[in-house]
């Protein structure tokens, strides 16, 4: 799938176009779907949300946002993974509430890349706070880190998200595996 029929029609979308949204959902929502499958693979023990459900919401959720000027196909996702990375946190916050603190295991930093983790379970909320922290002092690389855990971009696709160097990037998610380390290496 090329980028070039997504950015079109996501612009014809944003314009109000009959027929747009249609045809961006079919091309959309089958890798909302993977995207999905694969965050919530990552703490899949005693979840009850399934991927076709937050597909489902991630897309209602972004179709709000139908009038925002999408630059390119990674601008999409990266705004998807904001919105995929707020359901996760969403959805744990209930589950724990209803648990009344839950069992959360964290993801071992060196399987958080590009692909799928064998983890038991993210500890979703953590990764939240540590990006919240973190975009107060670094904004570039806190992106970085959510498009690497909640987008499904690749490292050429966050570089151009982030208008960077694919090696910047490299570089900078191996510095952020070693912040993220630290920071979460008390809670385990």
């Amino acid at each position: 799938m090329s980028a070039a029929p997504i950015t079109e029609l996501l612009e014809r979308w944003r314009t109000g176009e009959t027929g747009a949204a249609d045809a961006l959902m079919e091309q959309v929502y089958p890798l909302l779907r993977e995207i999905a499958q694969s965050r919530l693979r990552r703490h899949a023990r005693g979840a009850t949300l399934q991927p076709t459900e937050l597909a489902n919401e991630a897309y209602a959720r972004l179709h709000g946002a139908r009038t925002t000027d999408w630059r390119n196909r990674a601008h999409f996702f990266a705004f998807s993974a904001r919105v995929i990375r707020s359901l996760a946190v969403d959805y744990v916050r209930a589950r724990d509430s209803e648990k009344r603190g839950g069992h959360l295991l964290l993801l071992p930093l060196e399987q958080a890349d590009d692909t799928p983790a064998d983890a038991d379970d993210l500890d979703v909320l953590a990764i939240d706070q540590a990006l919240t922290d973190l975009e107060c002092d670094d904004a570039v690389l806190a992106q970085i880190v959510e498009l690497k855990f909640f987008s499904g971009l690749s490292t050429e696709e966050i570089a151009e998200t982030c208008g960077l160097s694919r090696a910047t990037v490299v570089r900078r998610w191996r510095y952020a595996r070693a912040w993220l380390a630290d920071r979460l290496g008390n809670r385990t």
